[in-house]
């Protein structure tokens, strides 16, 4: 199974309205907006709270909605290997954001799995 690893830096934002701007993803909560948005974007966003330089993992395939275990058994790998990650599903698949100083750990950890890293070129 190929997991393509994005090109672009993201970052993670807390935001009091909804921006104007390419994103990755966007989740409402009561205390205010997270915007997963690439680093590029920054600029035109007055963010509250800001995380920067995370890189995005998509798992490449369908995932169906009942398969259980799917993700848990690549975190734990994640985990066991010390790396922090964030989470994203899709309505088909999966995502995950990595620090930008645990990327290569990461496609190793990936890659022992059995997964195919394609690294996009921007």
């Amino acid at each position: 199974m190929r997991v393509v690893l994005h090109p672009d830096s993201f970052a993670v934002i807390k935001a009091r309205e909804m921006p104007e701007v390419d994103f990755f993803a966007i989740v409402r909560e009561s205390n205010g907006i997270t915007v997963v948005l690439p680093e590029s974007e920054l600029e035109k966003i007055n963010a509250v709270e800001c995380e920067r330089g995370f890189r995005l993992f998509t798992f490449d395939t369908v995932i169906p909605f009942d398969l259980v275990g799917f993700i848990s058994k690549i975190l734990t790998a994640l985990a066991d290997a010390g790396i922090s990650v964030l989470v994203f599903s899709s309505y088909s698949t999966d995502h995950i954001l990595v620090r930008g100083g645990d990327v290569e750990n990461a496609v190793e950890v990936l890659e022992d799995l059995g997964f195919e890293v394609e690294k996009v070129m921007p």
